[in-house]
């Protein structure tokens, strides 16, 4: 590998740790913000973690597209991390909850919008080494895992004893995410990429991509999917402290090195599996992981498994989507293929879910005792169960033998 090359490869890696790392650092621990800057506000705390999946609804589509038509990716990327971490700065300024929630919002349309393109820039600058894309994704997920040492750190620096609850956080990931940007300017131009693209079609069709049969179907696949998955972000940490575990965010740690390890893996496992089958592999996990939820009861070494699994789950499922997306899509349309499965996923499908999470949650939750949730094992049995008949759908039904260990196109 040559230095310039192996120097591109150290800033895409770096790009997504600082990405990831401005998301986890105010993302995970805002909840407790919140219950300080806004004490009895009962809907605060909704809006500030639904703006992700509605923000993604409205302007991946629109950045893909832009990145595709008229502005670099890479460019594009600098702009919306510039300005989203300009409004991340101001977020804890919001002193109203209308103030606080606009401004997050706004945040969070920018970084919605610049995630799916960081993959479509990675992607591009591997060229034919795509198939190991999941090694430098392993890079955010070690990005997110270090925000939540870096609050810590702040909390030793700044001499109070829970950072998360001061405006540090905010900026933090605000100076991240300006830093990413920054460095993504120093990536691979696309110039090969569109140049081949104007040599067949000048201009592609967002038409073209609406008429592979095959790429709609995963689209609608991963939507459908999305739905139960969302459960998992939403309730998992109060499921595992429901169940007399202790330090439960610690435990849920484990999800996270269990990601970036199977990340590692996952370009030899593609020397085996074709993207059907590797996705089949995660929607199998996702069943899989619910049901030891529903029957775990307190047995710790089953709740343990069930977070082992992520890893499993959501590497073979995202990460496999996502480079499936890469090659599926034609030159000229491979930023809003990132985009599209951004909407369906992180966006239409996890808004999708919370939608009906509530239906389980007053059915399946008992909340009678104060500061005390109790579980019933339905409330994980009908995700898995709605899991476990897609999977079975798709096996049947979907037929593509694409193979991601293949050279990139193009």
């Amino acid at each position: 590998m040559s230095n310039h090359k192996f120097l591109r490869y150290g800033i895409a890696a770096a790009v997504m740790f600082l990405t990831l790392f401005a998301w986890g650092v105010y993302f995970v621990p805002m909840g407790r913000y919140l219950s300080v800057a806004f004490p009895g506000d009962s809907n605060i705390t909704g809006f500030a973690y639904g703006a992700g999946p509605l923000a993604a609804m409205i302007s991946a589509l629109i950045a893909g597209w832009l990145a595709d038509k008229a502005i670099s990716a890479r460019r594009l990327f600098f702009v919306l991390a510039v300005v989203g971490g300009v409004l991340l700065w101001l977020v804890p300024s919001g002193k109203t909850s209308s103030a606080f929630s606009g401004l997050l919002f706004c945040h969070a349309l920018c970084y919605f919008a610049a995630l799916p393109l960081l993959n479509a820039i990675v992607l591009r600058t591997l060229g034919s080494d795509s198939q190991y894309f999941p090694w430098f994704r392993s890079s955010g997920t070690i990005g997110w895992i270090a925000s939540g040492y870096a609050i810590g750190i702040a909390a030793n620096a700044m001499g109070v004893a829970d950072v998360a609850t001061n405006a540090v956080i905010f900026k933090m990931g605000a100076v991240a995410f300006v830093a990413a940007g920054v460095l993504a300017l120093f990536l691979a131009a696309e110039d090969s990429e569109q140049d081949s693209a104007k040599s067949d079609d000048p201009t592609p069709s967002v038409f073209v991509l609406l008429a592979d049969a095959k790429f709609m179907v995963f689209l609608v696949f991963s939507f459908l999917f999305c739905i139960p998955l969302s459960l998992y972000f939403t309730y998992a940490n109060a499921f595992i402290a429901s169940r007399g575990v202790a330090n439960p965010e610690a435990i849920m740690t484990i999800g996270q090195y269990s990601e970036i390890v199977f990340l590692l893996l996952l370009p030899f496992a593609f020397n085996y599996l074709t993207a059907k089958r590797a996705l089949l592999v995660g929607m199998a996990c996702w069943a899989l992981r619910y049901a030891i939820f529903a029957k775990s009861g307190n047995t710790e070494w089953m709740l343990i498994t069930g977070i082992a699994l992520h890893g499993l789950c959501y590497d073979f499922f995202f990460v496999t989507g996502m480079q499936y997306a890469d090659r599926r899509a034609p030159a000229g349309l491979r930023n809003l293929a990132q985009s599209a499965v951004s909407w369906v996923t992180l966006g239409l499908g996890l808004w999708a879910g919370n939608m009906i999470a509530p239906l389980l949650d007053s059915r399946f939750i008992d909340r009678t005792k104060p500061g005390v949730l109790v579980f019933k094992d339905e409330f994980w049995l009908y995700p898995s169960i709605f899991a476990a008949v897609l999977l079975v759908i798709f096996a049947m039904f979907y037929k593509d033998d694409t193979r991601l260990s293949d050279k990139a196109n193009g």
